[in-house]
């Protein structure tokens, strides 16, 4: 409990903690009203639609993962940079302690404004989809909470949010330098979809399937829709990516010099 709230305290009282929360907040929200905006049904035959509305709903989520994944580097590499990490194992010298508080922390923090943010952006969504012709009338049935794909979609794009965050913390107390550790995470998100792109569709397939961003996201898809994988193997293949990250920085953090 004492290196919890070491870390709490740490997390709460650095102020680009809560600009990044709050941006990623802000993103989820206004990003998915400002995607629902730019479709609708004009043009189309009823129920003829290529867009998973499920997605849409929560489609802020992919712009606000890149302040996560600040959010959760600089949460320990900002204590290498600044030589504060040596008063954090002087303090606790149960250095696994120290790594599975921040990570508690900082994965707890993130789920919870992760969930903030999907559930205001879903619900913000129906409206403007409602508006742009997505009705009963057309051939679209309503999306509610009370539906079990739309509520795992809300919740699962906090835990996406939260897996990633733990991704990047991961990274990051591996690599110890916040340009580095951003710049690798990110390379994990978004080369494998652009490399995928010039590879057979066979191989885009598996890229697409082991890429934690792309299998991580399925979570917020509607099944049939087209997602590579179910959003539960999806969700899987992100949490896999997650603990490797952390396990590999549990590895490295017992046997260097802080």
């Amino acid at each position: 409990m004492t290196a919890l709230r070491a870390e709490w305290t740490k997390l709460r009282t650095v102020r680009s903690s809560w600009w990044a929360l709050g941006l990623a907040l802000g993103l989820t929200l206004l990003m998915t009203l400002f995607i629902c905006s730019t479709v609708s049904t004009t043009g189309r035959e009823p129920g003829d639609n290529g867009d998973d509305l499920l997605m849409l709903s929560v489609g802020g989520v992919l712009f606000a993962q890149f302040a996560v994944v600040a959010l959760a580097v600089v949460a320990i590499t900002g204590e290498h940079a600044t030589g504060t990490i040596r008063a954090t194992f002087a303090a606790n010298p149960r250095r696994y302690a120290v790594l599975g508080a921040k990570a508690a922390v900082v994965g707890g923090v993130v789920l919870a404004v992760g969930l903030a943010g999907s559930l205001l952006a879903f619900l913000g969504a129906q409206p403007i989809l409602h508006d742009n012709g997505f009705v009963a009338a057309n051939g679209y049935g309503p999306l509610s909470l009370g539906d079990g794909d739309a509520l795992r979609a809300v919740v699962g794009s906090a835990v996406f949010l939260a897996l990633l965050s733990l991704l990047a913390l991961g990274i990051g107390a591996m690599l110890r330098h916040t340009g580095a550790a951003i710049a690798t995470v990110l390379a994990l998100m978004f080369i494998p979809l652009l490399a995928s792109g010039l590879l057979p569709q066979s191989a885009q397939d598996t890229v697409q399937r082991i890429s934690p961003m792309t299998a991580g996201a399925c979570v917020m898809t509607t099944p049939g829709t087209g997602a590579p994988l179910s959003p539960g193997a999806g969700i899987a293949v992100l949490a896999a990516w997650a603990g490797a990250a952390m396990l590999g920085a549990l590895w490295l953090i017992g046997r260097r010099d802080a």
